[in-house]
């Protein structure tokens, strides 16, 4: 089918410099959000980059030449669950936004485009001559990532309760295109999979109503998801799947929670690891949180977590070892859950804690970065009293500091 191509000059709003920014140097940069506003860290010095606003998600480009971000202003009044979406361009220093309203924009992991979804339709925006132009390709879609290569895009569409039952969640690819001559858009739907319900794994059985949370293997040949019941449901479980692009194979691996930095392929290898486990996670109650990894083909769990400990966050070192924060299990009681950081090997018994983590405090969030030729560790340490500050060290723990306090979510470019 054709669409008209719909180019929309985007930057209807356009901010001077913010700051005297540095031009992009070989120290770990990093997007954070601090009491209603968004900044950034340039590895030296904080810059406030929008003020007043409550932000949701935000992403870079593969370069981190650009930033992408879900805004509404704190003091206007609005009925409408889409955001705006604004762009910071880290060389011109100057945010603009796109005069549509969206959510979950998620960039081109090859170029500098995204895509983002305007209610259920999905959109790309390309930037190639810095002007944002959009593109609407196709409606009814609930989710949605690249494929690997940064070509096509993969879509699902949700189950809907019928009469008779409910239907399946299904995946599409989605192929789109401008013809040179027409200037039309070409954009082409193929099915992919329809995904069975209820699905099972073990003693596990979930009705199947949408899919998220996709992540492609390093070769692009399996991409991992999560297949999630109706909304109350799926704040205690969901169904950790795989499909296997070239056989066509749909394989459950286990129980999780709707948490997409859960779930994290190996640097190079076809091995998934993931933290497993029913039961919503409350202040004072966390159990049944294993790092588990996973063999596709054939299909092989290790489950990496102690008895009596729960896992709640990990980064991959490299093929063979993983960052993990990992504490005592909790029940519900005024005691908080608190981790520290330990590095597991995958070819040892025991991990090794490399963080000493102060009395009342709890470190998570682990984020493995490359810095010149070596890696760095990034963690955030909460406080006693809540404040949750971004430290850094070398990958073994060793050497660490704090380099900026007072954070609330922290999205590090390249991470």
């Amino acid at each position: 089918m054709k669409y008209l191509l719909i180019c929309l000059l985007a930057a209807s709003v356009v901010f001077a410099p913010l700051s005297s920014y540095a031009e992009a140097t070989e120290q770990p940069k990093a997007a954070f959000t601090r009491y209603q506003s968004l900044w950034l860290f340039d590895g030296t010095k904080e810059v406030s980059l929008h003020e007043n606003i409550e932000v949701g998600k935000f992403s870079w480009s593969h370069d981190g030449k650009w930033l992408v971000y879900e805004a509404k202003q704190v003091d206007t009044q609005s009925e409408s669950k889409e955001f705006d979406i604004w762009l910071y361009n880290t060389e011109t220093m100057s945010s603009s936004k796109l005069k549509i309203a969206g959510h979950d924009p998620q960039w081109n992991p090859a170029d500098h485009s995204f895509s983002f979804l305007t209610g259920s339709i999905l959109c790309v925006v390309e930037l190639a001559s810095g002007t944002p132009i959009i593109h609407q390709l196709t409606g009814g879609v609930s989710n949605f990532t690249w494929d690997a290569e940064g070509v096509n895009l993969i879509a699902s569409a949700s189950a809907a309760l019928f009469p008779d039952g409910w239907s399946h969640p299904r995946l599409y690819e989605v192929h789109w295109g401008v013809e040179k001559e027409s200037h039309e858009m070409d954009v082409k739907v193929t099915p992919l999979h329809t995904i069975g319900s209820p699905l099972k794994y073990e003693d596990i059985s979930i009705l199947s109503v949408d899919v998220e949370s996709f992540s492609w293997s390093h070769d692009g040949k399996s991409l991992a998801m999560v297949v999630a019941p109706t909304a109350s449901w799926s704040a205690d479980s969901n169904m950790l799947s795989i499909y296997v692009k070239e056989n066509k194979l749909f394989i459950p691996l286990g129980e999780v929670l709707l948490d997409a930095d859960w779930i994290k392929w190996a640097p190079t290898k076809p091995l998934l690891a993931s933290i497993q486990g029913g039961g919503r996670m409350t202040s004072g109650g966390v159990k049944n949180k294993v790092l588990t990894t996973s063999t596709i083909i054939p299909n092989y769990k290790k489950v990496h977590t102690p008895k009596g400990f729960a896992d709640v966050d990990f980064d991959w070192v490299d093929d063979e070892r993983i960052v993990v924060a990992r504490g005592r299990e909790t029940s519900d009681s005024p005691d908080k859950f608190k981790s520290s950081l330990y590095m597991v090997d995958l070819k040892e018994k025991e991990a090794v804690k490399i963080v000493e983590t102060p009395e009342g405090y709890s470190d998570g969030e682990p984020v493995v970065l490359e810095h010149g030729s070596g890696l760095r560790l990034s963690w955030v340490r909460v406080d006693a009293d809540g404040r949750k500050h971004i430290w850094m060290s070398k990958v073994d723990g060793s050497d660490g500091r704090k380099v900026v306090e007072n954070v609330f979510d922290v999205v590090w470019f390249g991470e």
